[in-house]
């Protein structure tokens, strides 16, 4: 019995001890990698380029399927996302851009030659509200040739001004836009789907308005306003 008793004690301590080494090695490996990606982005951020080790320790929340398209928050706080690295075609470029954090509101990243040159853009959607009736979204184009953001014109402003001049909702009063989706079509268009509502839960039709890139401004204008009733 006793030799039992000293050989489970003896085994015991063994294992006690080869936990404590593990947990020292997983502990000081977080603070490794904690300290790789902040080295990594001061990095980045001098040099523009994001390496095999920060795509592993940043982590993507949006990225386009079977490609290593991919954009990263630089940090987060108080459910806010601030700044971002978009690695796009094995180039990188930083963004000052900001967004909520949370998985209810998902960014998207998509892919389309919408400035017209042959080569895939990044199109980038990022939730900037979402409650009871309404969700908003801003929209980032960026060319994928120079990883430079492209202009895109202001979709609400333009359907505020159809719906003023326009002869279907004319007699509606105090409408509102409070579900904005940014998408891309069929053949490859950016489009702007926009709920049109009466009350936050009473939706009346939506519009959707297809972009077209304008050459001369180098910026993605609205080109087409169509109206759908509910």
């Amino acid at each position: 019995m006793n030799k039992l008793l000293k050989s489970l004690m003896l085994l015991t301590a063994i294992m006690l001890i080869g936990s404590v080494v593990v947990y020292a090695e997983f502990k000081g490996s977080s603070h490794s990698n904690r300290e790789l990606m902040e080295e990594n982005i001061d990095n980045k951020q001098e040099s523009g380029q994001l390496d095999q080790q920060e795509k592993s320790t940043l982590q993507a929340i949006a990225e386009v399927i079977d490609t290593e398209n991919r954009l990263f928050p630089v940090q987060k706080s108080e459910g806010l996302y601030e700044g971002f690295i978009l690695h796009w075609d094995h180039k990188t470029a930083d963004f000052d851009w900001k967004s909520i954090a949370s998985p209810a509101a998902p960014a998207e990243l998509f892919s389309g030659d919408v400035t017209g040159d042959g080569i895939k853009d990044a199109i980038i959607t990022l939730p900037a509200g979402y409650g009871t009736g309404v969700y908003l979204e801003d929209i980032h184009v960026v060319n994928g040739k120079t990883l430079r953001e492209e202009q895109v014109e202001d979709a609400v402003y333009a359907a505020k001004k159809w719906l003023v001049l326009g002869t279907e909702l004319i007699s509606q009063e105090e409408l509102l836009l409070n579900h904005i989706d940014y998408q891309m079509n069929e053949n490859e268009q950016l489009t702007a789907l926009i709920g049109v509502a009466t009350s936050p839960l009473q939706y009346v039709g939506e519009l959707a308005l297809t972009y077209v890139y304008n050459d001369e401004k180098e910026k993605l204008m609205i080109d087409s306003i169509s109206y759908t009733a509910f």
